[in-house]
């Protein structure tokens, strides 16, 4: 296996539990004025990040 397949490989294990992260948090923040503030605020942090990591991912499959 090549480097390139690892990487590859890594990109594809990383983006499938990451979207489910991000799709999970979207929806929960589709009800944040059901949650306490500080709970919806964490949520908001954990998509800024899952965003982030996204963006790296495919800056990656871009490269």
């Amino acid at each position: 296996m090549t480097d390139a397949d690892r990487l590859a490989r890594l990109r594809h294990d990383l983006a499938n539990p990451l979207s489910a992260i991000l799709i999970e948090t979207q929806l929960i923040l589709l009800r944040s004025e059901e949650l306490p503030p500080d709970i919806a605020a964490a949520l908001k942090d954990v998509e800024t990040a899952a965003v982030r990591m996204r963006t790296i991912l495919q800056e990656f499959s871009a490269g």
